[in-house]
């Protein structure tokens, strides 16, 4: 008589259970938060970077006309200069608006500072194209008034900085920082500014103006005087902008000084 054949369960097969999958469900969920995480730390490193070293605002710094000494009894200071044009927009998108605009002249030389406000509605551009500073920013964008601005107030921009707010005073906050350290420590004031600074030069610039007190200075406003025209006949008329005094801006921002 035939005998039935036991089955016996191997015990090196696993077996179902929900606790295994529910193991591997949490296992696929922390792998793809891990790898969204790390892709996300990539995106706000390259946007942080993209924020520094503009070719745009470095090709405007770049364009600049010299810097001349006005008639009138005036020379150039002998001193070294870092002037910076600061930029405060309501956004740092296209079509923002200007809210405020400032030359930050340092001098070197003596260990002080200079701040001036440039008045929104001072004219800027070329004769043929008459235009306000805010008018140009928001029409055009940052980089369009950085040779306007310089060659309207006569002052030769070795940096360009533009920010959602001002952000003076927190550049202090970088004194000190590694480039690469920069975009970890800064990045809530790097998010909200875009400059012709690479990071060691916008490390370097702090520094500069963390050592002369500069975010803590009073501004002055650049002197505005009533444009004019002269035609063939040396007829004198108004035209019904206001452009920088650039004499008495030199003076305030030390770059020039009384002839002896």
């Amino acid at each position: 008589m035939s005998r039935k054949r036991e089955r016996f369960e191997r015990s090196d097969v696993p077996r179902p259970s929900a606790l295994r999958s529910a193991v591997a469900a949490v296992v696929c969920v922390v792998v793809l938060a891990g790898a969204a995480g790390i892709a996300y730390l990539a995106w706000t490193r390259a946007t942080l970077e993209s924020h520094l070293g503009g070719p745009a605002l470095a090709d405007a710094v770049a364009a600049q006309a010299s810097f001349v000494v006005p008639d009138g009894g005036y020379v150039a200071s002998t001193d070294e200069h870092e002037c910076v044009l600061l930029l405060s927009a309501s956004s740092l998108d296209e079509g923002a608006t200007l809210e405020s605009a400032q030359i930050l002249a340092i001098n070197t030389t003596q260990g002080t500072a200079s701040l001036a406000n440039v008045p929104l509605d001072a004219r800027v551009g070329s004769s043929e194209t008459p235009t306000t500073l805010s008018e140009l920013f928001s029409a055009e964008g940052a980089a369009a008034v950085v040779e306007p601005v310089a060659s309207a107030a006569n002052v030769s921009l070795s940096h360009v900085i533009v920010s959602a707010g001002n952000v003076l005073s927190e550049m202090a906050s970088v004194v000190g920082t590694g480039p690469d350290e920069l975009l970890r420590s800064a990045s809530g004031l790097l998010s909200r500014m875009r400059t012709d600074c690479d990071a060691e030069r916008l490390i370097s610039l702090a520094e500069r103006v963390s050592s002369v007190g500069a975010a803590d200075l009073s501004a002055v406003d650049a002197p505005l005087v009533p444009e004019t025209t002269t035609d063939d006949e040396g007829n004198v008329t108004e035209t019904g902008y206001q452009v920088i005094d650039r004499a008495q801006l030199g003076l305030a921002l030390g770059l020039l000084v009384p002839a002896a």
